[in-house]
C-alpha cells in the first residue's frame, strides 16, 4: 500500500475544568463544577458528574440516560487505556503518543460534554460553548501538526451561532460541530438559514455528529443500550433528512456536510425510503420540500460519512454513497473506540488499497480542506 498520512476525521476530548476558563464573567457563579457520588452501586463506575444549572451530566440511570467519559473524576474514566492527560488534552504530548501508537498522523477533535443540551438558558449554553471553543483551540494549537478541532455551535441561538462560526473560523477551527436536530426542531427550519448561509460563505465544513439532541426521543428511553443505540443515533437520521430531503442542499448547494459516528450502512435504506415517498407524494401532487431525490443529492452534493472498521457491508455502502465520501474515525478516547481501528481497516481484504487510501487520507483532505 502506498505511503500517506492517516487522518482521523472524528475523535474527542473529555473536557476538564479548564474548558470553562474563558466563560463570560457574568456567568462566573454558574460555572460548571464536578460532584461525586460514593457508595452508589447502581452507578457502577460512573460516579462523578458535571453540575450545571441544577442538573447533573451525564445520567447513567433512569429515563433520559446519557453517558460520556467526562468528568475525569469518574472511576470509569480512570480505567481507560488512555491517560487522563490524553483524554482531557491537558497533556497534549500524551495524546500525541497515543496517536503514534494508533498510527494516526492527524486528528480532528470534537467535544464530548455537548453531546446533549446542558441548559434551558440558551445564552448561558452559548457562553459555555464559546469558552470551550477558545480553550480547545489553544490546546490543539500546541501541536497543530497533529491536532485540529471542530467548533461546537450554539444552534439554539442562531445569531450567536453565526457569530461563533465566524469567530471559530478565525481561531483556526476546521469544522463546525452540530447535531441532527436543535432540540425538537429540525435543521431545515428556515430559522437556521442564516447559519447555513454563513457556513457556505466561509466554506466551513459541517459535522453532524451523533448525540442526544432530541429531548422527545431521549425521554422515551430508559436503558443505557437504548439511549446509545437509538437516542444517540436517531437524531442524525433526522438531520440527514433535513439536508437531503427537506431543502437545505437546495438553498445552500455548496455546503460540505459529514455525518459522524453513525456508520454508513444505514444510508442505502434511508435513501430508498426517502425516495419512495418522494416519488409517491410527487405523483399525488403533494408539496415536496426538496427539488431532487435523496439519491441525486448524495451523488451530486458534498455529503460525507465516517465509517466504522467493523461494518460488515462497508464495501457495498462505499459503492452506494461513493468511494470519495467515506472518512475514517478512531473515536479516541471514548470507551467504545476500537483498539486497532486503523489496523482493521488496513487489514480488510474486501476493500481495495485505493479505497483504503481514500478512507484514511484523501477524502478527509477534501472535506476539511487540509
Amino acid at each position: 500500500m502506498a505511503t500517506f498520512t492517516v487522518i482521523d476525521a472524528d475523535s474527542h476530548v473529555e473536557e476538564p475544568t479548564e474548558a470553562w476558563a474563558f466563560l463570560d464573567e457574568r456567568y462566573a457563579a454558574r460555572k460548571p463544577f464536578v460532584v461525586t457520588a460514593e457508595n452508589r452501586p447502581i452507578l457502577a463506575e460512573m460516579n462523578a458528574f458535571w453540575y450545571i444549572d441544577g442538573r447533573v451530566f451525564p445520567r447513567p440511570v433512569g429515563r433520559g440516560t446519557t453517558v460520556f467519559g467526562t468528568p475525569l473524576a469518574q472511576v470509569f474514566a480512570g480505567k481507560k487505556r488512555f491517560s487522563p492527560g490524553s483524554q482531557s488534552l491537558t497533556d497534549v504530548e500524551a495524546r500525541v503518543r497515543d496517536l503514534d501508537a494508533a498510527g494516526i498522523d492527524l486528528q480532528v477533535v470534537f467535544p464530548s460534554i455537548f453531546l446533549e443540551p446542558l441548559s434551558d438558558d440558551v445564552q448561558f449554553e452559548a457562553a459555555l460553548m464559546r469558552s470551550y471553543n477558545t480553550w480547545i483551540g489553544q490546546a490543539c494549537a500546541r501541536r497543530p501538526d497533529r491536532l485540529r478541532w471542530a467548533a461546537i455551535m450554539p444552534m439554539r441561538h442562531v445569531p450567536a451561532a453565526v457569530e461563533e462560526l465566524r469567530r471559530a473560523k478565525a481561531l483556526g477551527a476546521v469544522g463546525a460541530a452540530l447535531f441532527g436536530t436543535v432540540g425538537e426542531t429540525m435543521l431545515h427550519d428556515e430559522a437556521f438559514d442564516p447559519f447555513f448561509a454563513e457556513a457556505e460563505r466561509l466554506d466551513m465544513p459541517i459535522g453532524v455528529h451523533a448525540g442526544w439532541s432530541h429531548p422527545g426521543i431521549q425521554r422515551s428511553l430508559d436503558t443505557l443500550p437504548g439511549a446509545r443505540a437509538l437516542g444517540f443515533t436517531l437524531p442524525s437520521f433526522l438531520g440527514f433528512y433535513s439536508f437531503l430531503g427537506a431543502g437545505i442542499l437546495d438553498r445552500y448547494p455548496r455546503l460540505k456536510v459529514a455525518f459522524l459516528e453513525v456508520g454508513v450502512e444505514w444510508v442505502p435504506y434511508l435513501v430508498q425510503r426517502m425516495d419512495h415517498y418522494f416519488h409517491g407524494d410527487s405523483q399525488l401532487g403533494w408539496p415536496i420540500p426538496a427539488k431532487r431525490t435523496a439519491r441525486e443529492y448524495l451523488r451530486e452534493c458534498q455529503v460525507y460519512f465516517t465509517c466504522e472498521a467493523e461494518e460488515e457491508f462497508l464495501p457495498q455502502a462505499a459503492t452506494y454513497v461513493g468511494e470519495d465520501r467515506l472518512l475514517f474515525e478512531a473515536d479516541m478516547p471514548h470507551a467504545e473506540a476500537r483498539d486497532n481501528a486503523l489496523h482493521e481497516i488496513r487489514g480488510r481484504v474486501d476493500l481495495s488499497d485505493a479505497l483504503k487510501q481514500k478512507i484514511l487520507h484523501d477524502n478527509a483532505v477534501r472535506f476539511y480542506g487540509f
